[in-house]
């Protein structure tokens, strides 16, 4: 005798419709659709703690998503991206106010100074965060 639940395995599965699959592509995000909202999410709140969590709800996407248009775009995770763009902030702000303490101009774009901002920081413009500084101190 062969149970119900045996019966039920062998029966062969109804094919997925092809409007429901394309349904399903068309519904995925591009990154011309996310990226834009990201940029401006970014630029408006880099000063302050971001997550990956609030980037992808803002986005109304998932994290695994908003990791995949990012490699997708710019070829770095989301929050790599997010450092990149407070380091650029931050060489902006120490060359129009060189005479402010560097704790200060870190905080003020949302950065802590950790190894991975000076690493960052002296990969993207072979200098090191004070020895930008410095520079813009002479010069002005």
């Amino acid at each position: 005798m062969v149970c119900a639940s045996h019966v039920a395995l062998k029966e062969p599965r109804r094919p997925v419709r092809s409007s429901h699959v394309s349904r399903v592509l068309l519904a995925a995000p591009d990154c011309h659709d996310v990226m834009p909202v990201l940029v401006a999410y970014v630029a408006e709140h880099y000063a302050s703690r971001v997550r990956m969590e609030d980037l992808a709800r803002h986005c109304h996407v998932s994290v695994r998503t908003l990791q995949n248009v990012c490699h997708a775009h710019c070829g770095e995770p989301p929050l790599k991206a997010l450092r990149r763009f407070r380091l650029q902030k931050l060489h902006a702000v120490l060359a129009d106010r060189p005479w402010q303490p560097l704790v200060h101009a870190l905080s003020a774009c949302g950065l802590t100074g950790s190894t991975a901002d000076r690493d960052l920081f002296q990969e993207m413009y072979a200098l090191s965060m004070r020895e930008h500084q410095q520079a813009c101190r002479c010069q002005g």
